[in-house]
């Protein structure tokens, strides 16, 4: 007997616990935010070999790109990893579910949270990070890539079970007194990204990171 409605109910339930519902959006013109459609980047690459992009993605997290983007706000100190090492700790298991799911790369950032000084719960409902092009995108959690992912697999209980177990691990909150890891994926390749802007919980303000 297949338990696919119990794990795709648990799936949902991870995401709507750890997600904000930050969503992959550029914004090259002022504070207007433009919707970026990342359906293409989460189907098969077979669906796409034809259409010639994606080329950039693969390579995306070259260790002699990456920068390491700091801030330090109301007891918290966070670094923006971008683009981040698609073997690194916190994100070669979710890119291997990435690859087995046969979905099309995607540009991954890992934003490390110590708030162990802190005293306001840390969500990141929003982040975003400015291109060397100047291009401003805002990232998507990759608990929700994830999600789509495992639609990619819909006959396959093992690997909704494994995106349950990676969402966990990869998405959420960090609260006062913890250190956290949240991994965010983008549709845009992000070597030599110039800079960082962080949403610490709903309501507050864009905080810079630089380094």
């Amino acid at each position: 007997m297949s338990h696919r409605p119990a794990l795709a109910l648990a799936l949902s339930a991870a995401l709507l616990a750890g997600c904000s519902g930050a969503g992959a959006v550029r914004d090259d013109r002022g504070d207007a935010d433009h919707a970026i459609d990342m359906t293409p980047y989460l189907e098969r690459d077979d669906r796409r070999e034809d259409e010639g992009d994606g080329g950039s993605l693969e390579r995306c997290g070259d260790p002699d790109d990456a920068r390491e983007l700091q801030l330090s706000t109301a007891g918290a100190e966070v670094e923006v990893v971008v683009p981040a090492e698609a073997d690194g700790d916190a994100v070669g298991d979710l890119e291997d579910y990435r690859a087995d799911a046969g979905a099309a790369p995607v540009c991954w950032v890992v934003v490390a949270v110590d708030n162990s000084r802190g005293d306001e719960v840390v969500d990141l409902p929003r982040v975003e990070v400015v291109a060397a092009d100047g291009q401003r995108v805002r990232l998507q959690r990759a608990s929700e890539a994830l999600a789509a992912w495992a639609d990619l697999r819909p006959d396959d209980d093992a690997a909704a079970t494994r995106a349950v177990e990676l969402t966990a691990s990869s998405d959420g909150v960090v609260g006062p007194g913890d250190e956290g890891e949240v991994v965010f994926v983008a549709d845009a390749d992000l070597d030599g990204a110039r800079d960082a802007r962080v949403q610490l919980g709903e309501g507050g303000a864009l905080v810079e990171a630089t380094g």
